[in-house]
C-alpha cells in the first residue's frame, strides 16, 4: 500500500509539473491504473477485515 501512495504521489507531482502535454497525459492515466490497483487493495483489506471480525465473534461465544 505504501508504495502504491509513492507511486501515487508521483504521478500527482508529474499531473502538476509535467513540462509537455504528452508527459502529463500519461501521468494522469497512471493515477487511474494506481488508483483502481488502490481500490482493489484496499476492498480485499475490507473483507479480510469483516472474516477476521467474525473468526473473533465466533471464538468469544464458545
Amino acid at each position: 500500500m505504501r508504495l502504491l501512495d509513492r507511486k501515487l504521489a508521483d504521478a500527482l507531482h508529474r499531473i502538476r509539473h509535467g513540462s509537455s502535454l504528452e508527459l502529463v497525459e500519461e501521468a494522469r492515466r497512471d493515477e487511474k491504473q494506481l488508483l483502481s490497483e488502490l481500490d482493489r487493495l484496499m476492498t480485499r483489506m475490507r473483507a479480510i477485515e469483516g472474516q477476521l471480525l467474525q473468526i473473533q465473534k465466533s471464538a468469544t461465544r464458545h
